[in-house]
């Protein structure tokens, strides 16, 4: 019978430590974000409205906001680090959240820097972009792919300019925070419209 307040005690403790216990983080965003506004496939060589590519090339990983960061990587954003890429074959930036998968934004300077150069590689002959999917990213021509056929993987390269495409990939299979962790090409193709969105107000 003395051992019973003991039992009480042990018993109270436990559920105080569970109920004090880490709390998980609480997500920055109300509400999950709402899909990327894709549009009709567009000639892959048709650009109407080039975008400025200046603050890209200036800061790429200052591309995106921190709601945009918390939209498209993880949420909450405060452990997401972005990393400048500045080695050829492309420049850009690539943010990731406790080594989960990588998610970028990068512009090609070695070929292809364009969608039909990207139509016309080796890689496409031979099928290893499949599937290709041609849409539009706010009114400029687009195309989804996954590069090698890893469905974990997946990328959208959108025509910026006549000269220069913008290309947006995940890479790798933990999306810890992620929304978009049931659809990776909608993820990319959402950070390719935030991405374009912010550089046509620059």
């Amino acid at each position: 019978m003395k051992c019973l307040p003991m039992l009480g005690i042990a018993i109270l403790a436990t559920g105080l430590l569970s109920a004090c216990g880490p709390s998980k983080p609480e997500r920055l965003l109300s509400q999950p974000p709402a899909p990327a506004r894709t549009g009709a496939p567009l000639p892959l060589a048709q650009v109407e409205r080039p975008v400025d590519l200046a603050r890209f090339d200036s800061d790429p990983c200052a591309l995106l906001t921190k709601d945009q960061v918390a939209a498209v990587v993880a949420d909450p954003p405060d452990d997401v680090r972005a990393n400048r890429q500045t080695v050829p074959p492309a420049f850009g930036c690539s943010w990731t959240n406790h080594g989960g998968a990588l998610m970028s934004a990068a512009k090609p300077i070695e070929s292809p820097k364009t969608l039909d150069e990207l139509a016309a590689s080796p890689l496409k002959e031979d099928g290893k972009l499949e599937p290709w999917t041609e849409t539009s990213v706010d009114g400029l021509p687009a195309v989804v792919y996954h590069v090698f056929g890893h469905s974990d993987e997946c990328s959208v390269s959108v025509q910026a300019t006549e000269e220069q495409m913008l290309t947006f990939d995940i890479q790798g299979k933990d999306l810890p925070g992620s929304y978009w962790d049931k659809d990776r090409c909608g993820g990319v193709a959402k950070m390719a419209e935030l991405v374009i969105g912010n550089l046509r107000q620059s």
